[in-house]
C-alpha cells in the first residue's frame, strides 16, 4: 500500500509501539492509587506531561490529556463561550468557515444555545485576514476561532497576527493546531493564544489520545470540567488516565521534534517533486487553497483535476494500492461535496467534486509520487 493520506492519520513510530507495549505490560497500575505501583504510574505520567510541555514550550500545568482533538476542541470552546457569556462579555464569536468539523459543529451547536457566530470565508486570493475578523466583530464579540493549518487544503492561517490583535481587542482566541504540530509552521508558545489542541495520531502516535493547552489571558476563564467523576487531571478532566497512550504520545512528540528539521526539508523536496512531476506528465491541475505558495503547508496538497470525479479517482487509486482522499477523513462513510472547497470556491461547484487531497508523512518517497502520477495520466 502506498499511503498518501497522512492528514487523515499517520503510521505509528515503531518506538512508540514499543513504549505502549512496555507500559501496558509493566506499568498497569492506576496513577490515582496510593501504593507503590500507583505512584510509579503517576511518576511516569508526570514525566510524560513535562516531556510534551517542554517540546511545546508551555507550562505543564496548562497541559491536559484528552481523548483527542475533538474532545479538546469541544471542551475549550464550550467552556470559554459559556463562561464569557456568564461574565457578561458578550455572546458573539468570529470564526473561519474552514474549520475542522470538531470545531465547526461545536460552533453550530452554540448557535442553538443563544450564541451568535460569524463565519469568515477566504477572499478571492484564498486568504483569511485579520481585517476580516476585525470587520466582523461587534460590541458583543468575546472570542475568535481560527485553525493554524487547514486539514483539507493545507492553507496556513495568520495565527500570529490574529492572536496579537485578539489580545489588543481583549478577545480570547482558540486555535486548532492539529495539522501544524511537528511541521515547524508556527511557534504557538510565543503567542497570546488562550487555547490550542493537538492529537497524537497526526504526529505518528496512537489514536484516541490528545491534549488541550489552556492558558487564558483572563483568569476568570480558567478551565472548568467537561467530565465529572474521580477528579483526575487536576480535577479538570475525570476518568482514569490512559497511561500507555500518554507515554506513547510523549515519545511520538519527542521523536517528531527531534527529526523536525529533516521532516521539513523532506516535505519541501517532495512538494517540489510533486508539482514538477505533474507538469512533466502534462497533467491538468490547479492547487486549491491560498494562492500564495508561502502560505501553503508543504505536507498537504489539494488538487483540482478538471473533468475527473474525485470519487472515481479514489476508487482507481485504491485498486492500484494507493491511498488518497477527497477531504477530511472525519467525514467518513461517503464522499460529499467539500464544505471547505465550497467556502474557497463558492462559484465553482465543479471543484467541490473534482479535487483530491495528497498528504505526506515521514515514510513518503518520490516513488510513491511517481505511482500516483501514473494513474493521473
Amino acid at each position: 500500500m502506498i499511503y498518501l493520506d497522512n492528514a487523515a492519520t499517520t503510521p505509528i513510530f515503531p518506538e512508540v509501539t514499543q513504549v505502549i507495549a512496555d507500559t501496558l505490560t509493566n506499568q498497569f497500575g492506576n496513577p490515582s492509587a496510593i501504593y507503590k505501583m500507583g505512584k510509579e504510574a503517576k511518576r511516569q505520567m508526570t514525566t510524560a506531561r513535562k516531556q510534551i510541555a517542554d517540546v511545546l514550550n508551555v507550562d505543564s500545568n496548562s497541559l491536559f490529556f484528552t481523548s483527542g482533538a475533538t474532545e479538546s476542541n469541544n471542551w475549550a470552546l464550550m467552556h470559554m463561550a459559556k463562561k464569557s457569556k456568564e461574565l457578561g462579555y458578550g455572546n458573539h464569536i468570529v470564526a473561519t468557515a474552514i474549520e475542522h468539523p470538531s470545531v465547526h459543529d461545536v460552533l453550530e451547536h452554540l448557535e442553538t444555545q443563544g450564541f451568535e457566530v460569524t463565519y469568515i470565508k477566504p477572499n478571492k486570493a484564498g486568504e483569511i485576514t485579520v481585517q476580516q475578523f476585525e470587520q466582523a466583530s461587534t460590541d458583543k464579540t468575546m472570542g475568535w476561532v481560527a485553525m493554524a493549518v487547514n486539514n483539507e487544503v493545507g492553507s496556513i492561517l495568520p495565527i500570529e497576527n490574529l492572536a496579537v490583535k485578539a489580545e489588543e481587542l481583549n478577545y480570547w482566541i482558540h486555535v486548532d493546531a492539529v495539522q501544524a504540530i511537528g511541521h515547524d509552521i508556527i511557534d504557538l508558545s510565543s503567542l497570546p493564544i488562550d487555547a490550542f489542541v493537538g492529537s497524537a495520531h497526526k504526529f505518528n502516535g496512537p489514536k484516541g489520545i490528545g491534549f488541550l493547552v489552556h492558558r487564558p489571558k483572563d483568569d476568570k476563564l480558567a478551565i472548568k470540567p467537561l467530565l465529572h467523576g474521580g477528579g483526575q487531571e487536576k480535577n479538570k478532566r475525570s476518568g482514569t488516565e490512559n497511561l500507555p497512550y500518554i507515554a506513547g504520545m510523549a515519545t511520538a512528540v519527542t521523536l517528531t521534534n527531534d527529526t523536525k528539521e529533516d521532516r521539513v526539508g523532506q516535505d519541501e523536496n517532495l512538494a517540489t517533486y510533486l508539482y514538477e512531476s505533474l507538469d512533466v506528465a502534462g497533467v491538468t491541475y490547479h492547487r486549491n487553497g491560498n494562492t500564495n505558495p508561502a502560505q501553503q503547508a508543504n505536507h498537504i496538497h489539494n488538487l483540482w483535476l478538471p473533468e475527473t470525479l474525485s470519487s472515481q479517482l479514489l476508487i482507481k487509486a485504491d485498486l492500484k494500492g494507493i491511498a488518497i482522499s477527497a477531504g477530511s477523513a472525519c467525514s467518513a462513510g461517503s464522499i460529499q461535496p467539500s464544505r471547505i472547497l465550497q467556502a474557497y470556491y463558492p462559484d465553482e461547484p465543479e471543484r467541490w467534486v473534482e479535487s483530491i487531497r495528497i498528504s505526506f508523512g515521514y515514510q513518503t518517497t518520490k516513488d510513491d509520487i511517481d505511482a500516483l502520477i501514473n494513474i493521473l495520466n
